[in-house]
């Protein structure tokens, strides 16, 4: 098999997971608080990783790390992607909060330039400006259309960021299968530390739905729900999460970022299948555009990072 399928497909699949993960925990948002999801989640999420994974790798000594704080902080900023980009679709549709998490791409080529040394050109620098003019035809700030909960996903967007910026500068001697274990673990550590936290404070969110998934009260969950959460959020996570990590720990980000689009088709597609929604015009503009805009950024990268090595091997010659 060439080594690019291998890549597509681990990113493909990959971003399946995820979309069914999101698609999931829309629906789990008015029944059942986030923390519980995720505490949940990690729970099944590690059990599968260790007892069903892991010993085809050789068991727990395939966890071993030298550095600790890379997983740290790589969870942390998971944990904080996802509290947010979760948060927001309990009252945004799932299709608007993901066109607007999907100025993550635009964001990670800006970051790159301050903290990876990376250079972006004028096209590029076009192709951003695009992309952000696309995620405000999806806010709509400054109109009667606006909602402050529209600017979580952006928050989410920044988190993500950040996790792919510390993966690209420090995680290159991490496995994946590592990166995966310890971000489940980071969600469960958290999951307690906010379920805990928000008891204490007695919070009063009656009139959110974002708030009340937030902070809302542990609940009974049934066998049945038990099981969806497992198929639908455990498994698809862990098993996305540790494509997706291999995937960008062994290929070219700018190759493998236009396939993660795919998460936007299927989020616009679920939110008319199931919750019968649909964008309305500028929305749809906006989300054609953040697209558009993302995949030149990455094939624009793409073919500089090309011309870049072919000037080295000319220079050697």
């Amino acid at each position: 098999m060439n080594n690019n399928y291998l890549g597509i497909s681990a990113i493909v699949f990959g971003t399946i997971c995820f979309s069914v993960n999101d698609i999931s925990v829309k629906l789990f948002s008015s029944e059942i608080p986030l923390n519980q999801l995720m505490f949940f989640r990690a729970i099944f999420a590690i059990s599968i990783l260790l007892l069903v994974i892991l010993p085809f790798y050789g068991g727990l000594k395939y966890l071993n790390t030298s550095n600790p704080v890379f997983h740290i902080f790589r969870g942390l900023a998971v944990v904080g992607a996802n509290t947010f980009f979760f948060i927001s679709i309990a009252e945004l549709s799932l299709a608007e909060a993901t066109a607007i998490f999907f100025i993550a791409p635009i964001l990670i080529t800006i970051f790159a330039m301050f903290f990876l040394q990376e250079k972006v050109g004028i096209r590029r620098g076009l192709a951003c400006f695009i992309g952000f003019l696309g995620m405000l035809f999806i806010i709509k700030p400054g109109t009667i259309s606006f909602e402050l909960i529209s600017i979580f996903p952006l928050i989410a967007a920044l988190f993500y960021t950040a996790l792919h910026i510390i993966t690209r500068k420090y995680g290159s001697q991490e496995k994946p299968l590592t990166m995966g274990f310890y971000i489940q673990v980071c969600f469960l550590v958290t999951s307690l530390m906010f379920a805990g936290g928000f008891y204490l404070a007695d919070f009063d969110a009656e009139h959110s739905n974002s708030l009340t998934f937030l902070t809302g009260s542990w609940v009974s969950v049934s066998t049945f729900d038990m099981f969806h959460i497992l198929v639908g959020i455990a498994l698809p996570i862990s098993i996305g999460g540790i494509l997706v990590s291999y995937a960008y720990k062994n290929y070219e980000a700018s190759f493998l970022a236009p396939f993660e689009y795919g998460a936007l088709v299927i989020a616009v597609v679920s939110t008319y299948l199931i919750w019968n929604e649909i964008p309305d015009r500028l929305s749809l503009i906006g989300m054609i555009l953040i697209m558009l805009s993302g995949i030149f950024v990455s094939l624009r990268e793409k073919q500089v990072s090309s011309i870049r090595s072919s000037r080295k091997i000319i220079h050697r010659r």
